[in-house]
């Protein structure tokens, strides 16, 4: 049958006068002691065999016995040995400690020892373990039997435990009174786990090769696997069945064995201590071989120990900060993902970890009372700029206890909607003084369902006189213009709607929200000043197209201006913007420097000179022309090489750079690393 293995930790070796070589004093009598997996049933065979002092090498004498009773006592008697060192070998059915049944099947194990000046020899998994290292020592490494019977037993703890105390491990027994007893239980029962005989077999088989070639314990999967059982076995009180099928048996006293089997896997999942100092803390368990059904748990230290924590929380892996006492209640806002694709990741140091939460972690809590609002816009990626997505706003109402919730006007509604009120309003407001948030809601036949401000205050019965409408709300007008005309909301196109509006008596209305092609996009002079309308309020800007002050646009078409400044000495394929200008205000733009506001300017049209000596409108088989002549794929060869794709409609031009973005794996994109404008201003 294979060899058999072990689990261990950091033991300190005990010396006693039993520790040194017995050299070639020979020794008569008898040898007796303990065989256990669990205990070797009655009626076992152990075979004695001594070996030459120096090496492993049998010298042809053996001796035979059996296990008397089924707690696993064996003898052998009439021992005459020319030599003190000898090989003991168990056969035999045993107790399984998991179960508290009897095998079904017949293991063996092994153990080398001194005999000299002692009598009493046990037979256990440590005793195999270290047997199969021995041998490895002293054939390869040329050690004597003593030396690599120190080393091997070093090595064995040292894969499993810290700090432990321990005797040889030929004198340990699963029901002995110290801390090395207590631990070679608690290792039986790791092996076992919840696997078949056959099955503990074949592991305990691996472990001792694995084992044997270098004393280290080299399987993280395997290591895992068993610290996932213990965790499991001690969350569910399995640990307490495997003490009462032990104690079933009714030979021994039971160790407190489970102390060593939570250690293990409390050490398995790099939890560190647990004592008075941090208790209440908790830690994360990040499983780098990502096999572990507890992968990505947290873990509470509470006055028995490790034990697994749930309340529904999402923590973070990606701050290298530790969260301690120290820096409790810290707040780290962190971009997860690449620039493009990317988001903001709110967390909040808890108890030891990095708790996730929404935006609402970045308001203050100082000096606020309960009811006070806090208003905070989120961020957006390159992606979700490109798709005119606008940062949302969102609200938070101050419950105490440093807890800021989102206002949600339905949990306030006490009136009961039911079919004798469809129609009926109900405002909502949250806050107080000037800081506050008004809610609307409208009973229907689907209950109470959120509405706008501007259809609470039946906006809907000026659309066909004026397409504005006003109100009084606690003092202060309001103001609303429809849009008859698609527009932008948040990434998504609205066909028409009442927007919501700033008002100047000389400007007029600024809605929030308009197209594109709306008169609104356009800037509007006032004394001597222009003004451009910005989510709903004039603001006055610096840039404005250059035909609105070019003193040369006056008496000419907007064609003829447009191409006044086209260069003279051209060559063929030569691209060049005409004087008419767009102007874009407040626009986040993004490089890899972050994002960044600008104003800027840009031609409307964009010329080809040709063959004929005539400048053309540039055609969009042109502008896709040199954006494939100049593409290239962007991969290792070609990092840091860079391309230009030039100004476009509104868009403006941009320098991108092939670099290497590391998402786990290393992988290739373009970044814009500059921006192509006719004039700018960073804001």
């Amino acid at each position: 049958m294979s060899s058999l293995i072990l689990l261990v930790g950091t033991f300190f070796w005990a010396c006693s006068s039993e520790s040194a070589s017995g050299g070639n004093e020979p020794f008569e009598g008898s040898i007796n002691g303990v065989s256990q997996k669990g205990p070797f049933l009655e009626g076992s065979s152990v075979v004695m065999q001594e070996l030459e002092g120096k090496s492993l090498a049998q010298t042809g004498k053996s001796f035979r016995g059996k296990v008397i009773n089924d707690r696993g006592d064996f003898s052998i008697e009439n021992i005459a040995l020319d030599y003190p060192y000898v090989l003991l070998e168990v056969n035999g059915y045993y107790r399984n400690e998991v179960t508290g049944k009897k095998s079904n099947g017949s293991i063996f194990m092994k153990a080398i020892a001194d005999v000299s000046g002692q009598s009493k020899v046990n037979i256990n998994l440590l005793t195999h373990l270290e047997y199969e290292r021995v041998q490895t020592l002293v054939e390869q490494n040329n050690m004597s039997i003593e030396e690599a019977k120190r080393q091997a037993d070093r090595e064995i703890f040292a894969a499993f435990y810290a700090d432990v105390d321990y005797d040889k491990v030929e004198h340990l027994s699963i029901f002995g009174n110290g801390e090395g007893d207590a631990a070679l239980l608690a290792i039986n029962v790791l092996l076992l786990g919840n696997e078949s005989e056959a099955d503990f077999m074949a592991r305990f088989a691996t472990m001792g090769q694995d084992f044997a070639a270098d004393g280290v314990w080299n399987d993280s999967l395997l290591k895992i696997k068993i610290a996932d059982f213990a965790c499991e076995a001690s969350r569910s009180g399995k640990l307490a069945e495997i003490r009462r099928n032990i104690e079933s048996w009714k030979i021994a006293d039971v160790p407190p064995f489970e102390t060593y089997v939570n250690s293990f896997w409390a050490n398995q999942y790099r939890l560190g201590k647990c004592d008075a100092s941090n208790l209440g803390m908790r830690k994360l368990f990040v499983d780098s071989t990502e096999s572990s059904v507890f992968q990505d748990s947290a873990f509470k230290c509470s006055e028995n120990g490790w034990i697994p924590y749930t309340n529904g929380e999402v923590y973070s892996k990606s701050i290298a900060e530790e969260c301690t006492a120290e820096n409790e209640g810290e707040v780290k806002v962190v971009w997860e993902g690449n620039p493009k694709y990317g988001y903001n990741t709110y967390n909040r140091c808890e108890s030891g970890l990095w708790v996730r939460g929404n935006i609402s972690l970045t308001c203050d809590t100082a000096g606020v009372q309960v009811g006070d609002l806090c208003r905070k816009t989120g961020t957006i990626n390159i992606f979700q700029a490109g798709m005119n997505v606008t940062p949302s706003e969102r609200t938070f109402a101050y419950v105490g206890n440093g807890v800021w919730e989102e206002c949600d006007g339905l949990t306030k509604i006490t009136k009961e909607c039911t079919a004798e009120n469809v129609g009926d309003k109900e405002k909502i407001v949250y806050g107080r003084d000037d800081n506050t948030l008004s809610m609307y809601y409208q009973c229907s036949s689907d209950g109470w369902t959120e509405i706008d401000e501007a259809t609470f205050y039946n906006c809907a019965d000026s659309v066909s006189v004026s397409g504005t409408c006003s109100f009084e709300v606690d003092g202060k007008m309001v103001y609303y213009k429809y849009n008859d005309e698609k527009f932008w909301v948040n990434g998504k196109m609205v066909d028409s709607g009442w927007v919501k509006a700033g008002y100047d008596p000389e400007l007029g209305f600024c809605p929030m929200y308009y197209s594109l092609s709306s008169s609104y996009n356009l800037p509007k002079l006032l004394d001597s000043g222009y003004y451009y309308c910005w989510a709903g309020q004039w603001e006055k800007v610096n840039l404005v197209p250059k035909q609105y002050t070019d003193p040369r646009k006056e008496g000419l078409t907007d064609e003829e201006y447009d191409v006044l400044d086209l260069p003279k000495d051209a060559k063929v394929g030569d691209r060049a913007g005409g004087l008419l200008e767009t102007c874009e205000y407040n626009q986040d733009l993004y490089t890899v420097n972050g994002w960044e506001v600008y104003d800027y300017c840009i031609s409307q049209n964009y010329y080809r000179y040709h063959e004929d000596g005539s400048w053309a409108i540039e055609t969009t088989d042109d502008f896709f022309d040199d954006i494939n002549s100049s593409s290239f794929e962007c991969n290792a060869e070609t990092e840091g090489q860079q391309r230009i794709r030039m100004p476009d409609e509104d868009q403006p031009g941009t320098v991108l750079q092939c670099v290497a973005v590391d998402n786990g794996t290393i992988e290739y994109d373009e970044v814009i690393v500059e921006y192509i404008f006719n004039r700018y201003e960073k804001k």
